[in-house]
């Protein structure tokens, strides 16, 4: 009986290619989805009322659960210091 072993490399080096090609694949998307305007979005509290949440890639300052009002002022404010 012959019970020599033989590793086979490619299941590991296709595992390891995979994952660096899954790591480079969102590494050019984030790269692609980069922009220096600042995001913003909407959430609702439990009663349902709109809060707006925003985020300045540039200053890398945020504001989460605001009024319509104070987003406006703070997104205002952003573009003035700049």
């Amino acid at each position: 009986m012959n019970t020599s072993y033989w590793p086979i490399h490619s299941i590991s080096s296709n595992r390891s290619s995979g994952i660096q090609l899954k790591a480079a694949w969102h590494w050019l998307l984030r790269r692609l989805d980069a922009t220096t305007e600042p995001r913003v979005w909407k959430s609702t509290d439990a009663s349902g009322q709109t809060l707006w949440n925003a985020y300045d890639p540039i200053s890398q300052v945020a504001i989460d659960h605001a009024s319509a009002d104070e987003l406006r002022t703070w997104l205002e404010e952003l573009h003035y210091h700049s």
